[in-house]
């Protein structure tokens, strides 16, 4: 842990990620990785980040582009998943009984199966 003087002091700041609330809006940011610092000037450390900024640094976003590239990927792939899940008696009645798995979800079922990376 780090003393506290009355001085801001931003030495110990090593990396910063900006961080943000459920509704977009700023609430704070992630220093060194571990320690979240809310956005309210009161707070010692958030005094220090400001000053890290002020001082011409510029907070990291939260996510990159690749993590949400990612996480986006991550939830077609579960869509896809259920959707395929959802449908599978078409199939297994199709195998059964030879009826006939209508059109729309033969085309939606390989729609789905492309979507999945």
């Amino acid at each position: 842990m780090r003393s506290y003087n009355m001085e801001n002091n931003t030495a110990w700041i090593t990396s910063c990620k900006s961080q943000t609330d459920f509704e977009g809006n700023d609430s704070g940011w992630l220093v060194n990785g571990t320690m979240s610092v809310p956005n309210d000037p009161a707070n010692r450390d958030c005094a220090d980040v400001l000053q890290w900024i002020a001082e011409g640094n510029t907070p990291a976003p939260e996510y990159t582009d690749a993590e949400i590239a990612a996480n986006a990927q991550s939830l077609v792939n579960s869509e896809s998943l259920e959707y395929l899940k959802s449908t599978d008696w078409y199939i297994t009645r199709h195998a059964e009984t030879s009826v006939a798995v209508p059109a729309d979800v033969t085309t939606a079922r390989a729609a789905a199966r492309e979507a999945i990376v």
